[in-house]
């Protein structure tokens, strides 16, 4: 048979009323009746996360509209510059072709002397207007000139979409500095939240470590013997975890922790608290020594080995884990020598 875990009596520095019932189903332990500070700033960090996790939706959301706002502008960012290229190709073909046709024109009549020649000189940039003088110009062109017609019709063509792209890019890029501010804020009040949720989890892990200092500072040195590795055994376990039935070696309850102590010196202890307070020789509160058994309640239902200094060391409950405690934070019985 094994232990419960048990909580500090109420004269502690960490006070909690424990209340047991018995029903048809076993023992109800009723809850502390005052939250310990850890148990506080652990509530508040739970607040502070709680709030960070309903704010962080609403900020990637955010994040994700600003995302596909910005793509939009880039994508017409870059098909405006590819049809200004395309523009400019088409221009400069039109271009290229037209004094080619000149070129050629007027080759061609100063080699014949025609009349023709004046007009090559002057040769009109507008399609429409040359197309209307083909005739004039020369009956021999392969074409090109209605090549320079489409050339300028495909850049008029560009222009036109360009101009609509551009004017879908104004309110694009407007759209997009308004969501990236509303996702900066967004991201703000996130950063503010965490920010809080991170000083909180410092300070609990301050308040943590400090008491840890405390606790290895107001540990005694153990005593020679057979006690001394004992209470070795069990200092060493400090930290450690409660676990119900367990008696090491990453986990303990309270029987379980005073049975692996003594084990290591060859003494066999019952896995129990009240068996083991059966087992050993009774001694006073006055002639306590490092290594004897310490017993809480009545019925006696908890235990610790005693460390000196007024302190015992005990697997104290699921919360606590194994760890130092006052001799008197709980309601004392007696004490017990094993050996």
């Amino acid at each position: 048979m094994n232990d419960g875990w048990k909580y500090p009596h109420a004269r502690a520095s960490v006070g909690v009323a424990l209340a047991l019932g018995l029903t048809g189903l076993g023992v109800v332990q009723a809850a502390p009746a005052t939250a310990a500070p850890d148990d506080k700033l652990k509530t508040r960090i739970d607040a502070a996360q709680a709030a960070v996790d309903d704010v962080a939706p609403a900020a990637a959301a955010a994040e994700r509209r600003h995302d596909r706002a910005q793509a939009l502008v880039t994508r017409d960012s870059k098909r405006v510059k590819a049809l200004t290229k395309r523009i400019v190709r088409a221009k400069t073909l039109a271009e290229t072709v037209r004094e080619q046709v000149a070129a050629d024109v007027l080759a061609e009549h100063q080699v014949t002397g025609g009349a023709a020649a004046p007009a090559a000189r002057s040769l009109p940039a507008d399609s429409e207007v040359l197309l209307s003088n083909v005739s004039v110009v020369s009956e021999d062109t392969d074409g090109r000139i209605e090549q320079v017609a489409q050339s300028l019709a495909t850049a008029q063509q560009l222009t036109q979409r360009r101009a609509h792209v551009r004017e879908a890019l104004v309110d694009q890029r407007a759209t997009a500095k308004k969501l990236a501010a509303r996702e900066a804020t967004a991201a703000g009040v996130v950063d503010r939240a965490q920010g809080e949720v991170d000083a909180l989890e410092a300070e609990l892990a301050e308040r943590q470590e400090e008491r840890e200092a405390e606790q290895a500072a107001a540990a005694p040195a153990a005593p020679d013997g057979s006690a001394s590795s004992a209470v070795s055994y069990a200092m060493a376990q400090v930290g450690k975890s409660y676990v119900w039935g367990a008696s090491g070696p990453s986990s303990f309850d309270c029987s379980g922790l005073t049975m692996a102590a003594w084990a290591t010196q060859g003494v066999s202890l019952p896995h129990n608290s009240g068996a083991q307070y059966a087992s050993g020789t009774p001694v006073s509160e006055s002639e306590l020594q490092p290594g004897d058994l310490v017993f809480y309640y009545s019925p006696i239902s908890h235990v610790g080995l005693y460390v000196g200094n007024g302190q015992v060391v005990n697997a104290l409950n699921p919360g606590s884990g194994v760890q130092v405690s006052g001799l008197h934070d709980m309601p004392y019985s007696g004490a017990v020598r094993p050996g």
